[in-house]
């Protein structure tokens, strides 16, 4: 197991922690996620494929890696991906781009953030930022991406903050609300 402490800070006088590691406690991540989407649990995006079967996908892929959000010791959020591979069904049906090379994987291309999520109660302070750069700080892919949702406008905006771009929209799971693709090249600075 390879894992460390990334960032620690002070939230609402509560100490925090960011640990970067390549292994995780799926059925404990699945239940923080369900805290987080408790209100929107009756969609298709949050049962099908579950979210103990996307995590532990993501968690099983060669190259995966996450950031893990600790509050006072509980774990209160993640951030989790992994490397594209060549042959990868990430960009299907993907809208029209101007980049005809943009959906073109080769390996050490892309690495694809899957899972990205954080308690209520320690939103706004930050965590998810830190989480997301403390993660990206030591990859080697040349850009990253994600899909999020269109109607989570907090993140999107956010996202745009640190310079990821928006490249067109798709639907991940047959069902799903349409998500947004965005994409930004790495090296991002580790420092929120």
């Amino acid at each position: 197991m390879s894992s460390s402490v990334a960032a620690a800070a002070t939230i609402g006088g509560l100490d925090s922690t960011v640990v970067v590691t390549d292994r995780v406690d799926v059925d404990q991540l699945a239940e923080v996620y369900q805290q987080v989407h408790a209100a929107d649990l009756q969609l298709t995006d949050h049962r099908v494929p579950s979210v103990q079967e996307r995590l532990r996908w993501t968690a099983a892929a060669p190259g995966f890696q996450a950031a893990l959000g600790y509050v006072d010791g509980r774990l209160v959020g993640t951030v989790m991906g992994c490397p594209l591979p060549p042959d990868t069904v990430w960009w299907r049906d993907l809208t029209a781009t101007d980049d005809p090379d943009l959906a073109v994987e080769w390996q050490g291309r892309t690495f694809a953030v899957c899972e990205a999520f954080v308690l209520p109660d320690h939103r706004r302070h930050r965590l998810g930022l830190r989480m997301t750069t403390q993660l990206l700080a030591g990859r080697r892919e040349e850009r990253v991406a994600l899909a999020v949702a269109e109607t989570n406008t907090r993140v999107w905006h956010a996202l745009q903050r640190i310079r990821f771009d928006h490249v067109g929209d798709l639907v991940p799971f047959p069902g799903w609300r349409s998500h947004r693709m965005l994409v930004r090249t790495l090296p991002l600075s580790p420092t929120p």
